[in-house]
């Protein structure tokens, strides 16, 4: 979780990956997590029922962000990050950066089916969200 929790504005420059860890570090979770997210939300939104047209896939693909967005704020991680006092943790790249550091822990601690079904919850949630106002 420190990982995960911890800024890069808190590490000094050029510091070593963290060899007795399976993670190393944020940066290198959010690396395979952004590539485990995107395909997890792709694989998600084609098997969902009724079946989205193409064009609609495409349309949703493009929301991703958005939807990490409310995710992020949901589990209240941006209060949970410790941080140099001018990191901005309200930009977008940071709440991405959180989201995919997390797919990627749960990925590499947990393989890509618990991924799977996590973010297929969270697409149904927000669905239901946008569904009743």
């Amino acid at each position: 979780m420190l990982e995960i929790f911890v800024h890069r504005s808190l590490r000094f420059p050029g510091a070593p990956l963290n060899t007795q860890s399976a993670y190393g570090d944020a940066d290198r979770l959010a690396a395979i997590g952004s590539k485990v997210l995107e395909a997890t939300y792709a694989s998600v939104l084609f098997n969902q029922r009724p079946y989205l047209s193409a064009t609609d896939l495409r349309t949703e693909f493009t929301k991703l962000g958005e939807h990490v967005e409310r995710w992020v704020a949901g589990y209240h991680w941006k209060e949970k990050v410790r941080r140099g006092q001018n990191v901005n943790m309200d930009a977008p790249e940071e709440s991405r950066n959180l989201m995919n550091a997390y797919v990627g822990a749960v990925f590499v601690a947990s393989g890509f089916p618990t991924v799977s079904s996590w973010i297929a919850t969270l697409v149904g949630y927000s669905a239901a969200l946008q569904r009743n106002g």
